[in-house]
């Protein structure tokens, strides 16, 4: 699947925190990136194309149209108050949605949204994108309700291989599934994980991105994050 991409740069307490301004005002019935509600920044941006090779997503979702209403979900670890910095997007539309006052019910960070950005800027609900994290610790954003899968989206802005992408647990290999094909754009992992047992897990990536005329730029990462199957359900 390959896009023409203008990088956008993802989530949820009800004793709201209300994040600072960090985006302009403007007219709501428009689909500009602007503050709305006094409880997000949503529409859409464009952005700088961004070189390199990063994470976009971990998420579940498992709509195939938009309700009246959809819900983000970020689970709250342990006893863990920290709001997680949260991204909703679609680089194929620049749709951009940052800086949400959230929710805190049991067991969950939650955010309603109305999708009326969504619908009016044609925004295909397959091409969402979610990443939360707290203290670079990554969480799994449901968007809407669970496909029971976790999808894994890496952009990069060159064609790349990734012969490796692989998830370990206490540092052993559970599961793996490389990409040698070079692309650009979106690369998306799928992982099946209602049968892995919750806990603390690790995406190990290795990547070689294209560049004319000299050797691949090579590229290695690592991503802790957290997994439940009834996240899952």
């Amino acid at each position: 699947m390959k896009y023409k991409f203008l990088f956008p740069s993802l989530f949820i307490f009800s004793l709201s925190t209300l994040p600072a301004q960090a985006c302009p005002s403007g007219n709501p019935e428009t689909t500009d990136y602007i503050r709305r509600d006094n409880n997000r920044c949503e529409g859409i941006q464009t952005r700088d194309v961004t070189s390199g090779i990063r994470l976009i997503s971990i998420a579940t979702r498992g709509i195939t149209n938009y309700p009246d209403l959809i819900t983000l979900q970020i689970p709250r670890v342990g006893n863990s108050n920290t709001t997680p910095e949260v991204k909703l997007q679609s680089l194929s539309k620049n749709y951009l949605l940052d800086n949400l006052s959230l929710k805190r019910t049991q067991g969950l960070f939650t955010f309603p949204l109305k999708p009326d950005v969504l619908n009016a800027a044609a925004v295909p609900p397959n091409s969402l994108r979610a990443l939360a994290s707290v203290n670079s610790i990554y969480l799994p954003v449901t968007i809407g309700k669970p496909s029971g899968r976790y999808e894994f989206v890496f952009y990069t802005s060159r064609r790349a291989t990734f012969p490796t992408f692989a998830i370990l647990r206490k540092g052993k290999v559970i599961y793996k599934s490389p990409r040698n094909n070079y692309q650009n754009g979106e690369v998306v992992f799928t992982w099946h994980a209602l049968k892995a047992p919750a806990g603390r897990y690790q995406i190990h990536v290795i990547a070689q991105q294209e560049r004319i005329g000299r050797k691949d730029e090579p590229f290695e990462r690592r991503y802790d994050f957290d997994h439940n199957p009834n996240w899952l359900k």
